[in-house]
């Protein structure tokens, strides 16, 4: 199964498609240019890494809460409001930027909000997608969504971001704003409703519905050994690939000497080795099993990382990003796949929503650690660490993932 355009798909799931495309351009903009920024106000990575810690922090405090709402509400709806609201945030960081007012506890604010919005918008996409499609389609749909999505974000966006900040540093925030606005106006065109059945105990105290229906979610996600496994896996992945991120353009201009526009081409690089990884997932997972193809996933992500760690030049150091990217698409996809195929959907916003939870928190110390090594023990420590971390999981976890998955 090779990815492609979802032409054999629904019109829905079409209309979905493009909108995740169009937003993902905007994203890669702006997730390129806002370490860029960042960088040229502080060189500390501690206070750098607080920008992508603002990304995380409004995971762990709305994600149940993003999931209650994709499960009692119309989830198209959600979608619509959230990414027109996300157009005036964007189009105030512009703003700041044009004016030359930022300061790192703007974008920090800004970037929060932004987040916030995504939470509560995943929540709703991870329930309309199997609404869209046919159950045997849903390897085909979720790969066309990762393909999609990190060709826009990471292939496309980040190097044109560069570029354009480059030009301009407000360019990139303005057409981030943009992107918001035409995402909102495709989902807006797909028609239908999109709520999920609702049980009859969702009536009372919201705070009530909110832990009673967290309950349900974690117990739903716990008493899946599989995906309980694939959750506390996802979360070692995340706060490895988080602890990089972090300080990934301090390293990329002291270690690898790269400019701005050269940061922006190598994550482009990732997004090509995670476009590689979606079209050729389906093909790898009938070939070699779902449960193969996580642990290999593992093993990939450690040794890239590990490379990463060892390299001084550019040209290795972007077939390392492009293997990471690869292998980080295999494994998402398939997570993705099977947490739709074990959990029932009027539950699938909930237990989406507290596996993202937990896997975030990963995330977020992650994050934290990255800054924290990185100025006590140098910038390549941390992708040293980050591989012995992938490995002590593969040795953890991987024998059981294989015969199960």
């Amino acid at each position: 199964m090779r990815w492609r355009l979802p032409l054999g798909l629904s019109r829905n799931f079409r209309l979905l498609w493009f909108s995740v495309v169009v937003s993902g351009l905007g994203d890669g903009m702006r997730y390129v240019a806002l370490p860029l920024l960042a960088s040229h106000l502080t060189s500390d990575p501690r206070k750098i890494a607080l920008v992508f810690l603002a990304d995380q922090l409004p995971w762990p405090l709305v994600m149940v809460a993003a999931g209650v709402t994709a499960d009692r509400f119309d989830r198209r709806r959600i979608m619509v409001a959230l990414d027109s609201a996300r157009v005036l945030v964007a189009a105030w960081l512009a703003v700041m930027v044009g004016l030359e007012h930022v300061t790192l506890a703007v974008i920090c604010v800004a970037t929060a909000l932004l987040d916030l919005g995504q939470r509560f918008y995943l929540g709703a996409a991870a329930g309309i997608v199997p609404m869209t499609v046919r159950r045997l389609d849903r390897d085909r749909a979720n790969a066309a969504l990762a393909g999609g999505s990190v060709t826009a974000t990471l292939l496309l966006g980040n190097p044109l971001g560069a570029l354009l900040y480059d030009m301009h540093p407000v360019l990139p925030f303005g057409v981030d704003a943009l992107s918001f606005l035409c995402s909102a106006a495709l989902v807006f065109s797909i028609r239908g409703r999109f709520r999920a059945e609702r049980p009859p105990e969702s009536t009372g105290p919201v705070g009530h519905l909110l832990l009673r229906q967290f309950t349900d979610g974690l117990r739903a996600l716990w008493k899946q050994l599989l995906l309980r496994r694939i959750t506390l896996l996802s979360a070692l992945y995340d706060m490895v690939g988080m602890s990089q991120v972090a300080i990934g353009i301090l390293f990329a201009r002291t270690e690898l000497g790269l400019s701005d526009t050269g940061f922006g081409l190598l994550v482009a690089t990732f997004g090509l080795g995670a476009l590689i990884g979606s079209v050729l997932v389906g093909r790898w997972a009938n070939r070699f099993g779902r449960g193969r193809l996580l642990l290999g996933s593992l093993v990939i992500a450690a040794v890239a990382s590990l490379g990463l760690g060892l390299v001084d030049a550019w040209l290795p150091a972007g077939v390392f990003v492009l293997l990471y990217g690869a292998s980080t698409t295999a494994w998402r996809v398939n997570a993705t796949t099977v947490r739709q195929n074990l959990v029932p959907n009027r539950l699938l916003g909930r237990v989406t929503m507290t596996q993202k939870l937990l896997v975030r928190c990963g995330a977020i110390v992650g994050t934290v650690l990255g800054g924290l090594v990185a100025h006590h023990f140098g910038l390549r420590t941390v992708f040293h660490v980050g591989a012995v971390l992938l490995l002590a999981g593969v040795v953890a976890g991987g024998r059981r993932l294989v015969a199960r998955a």
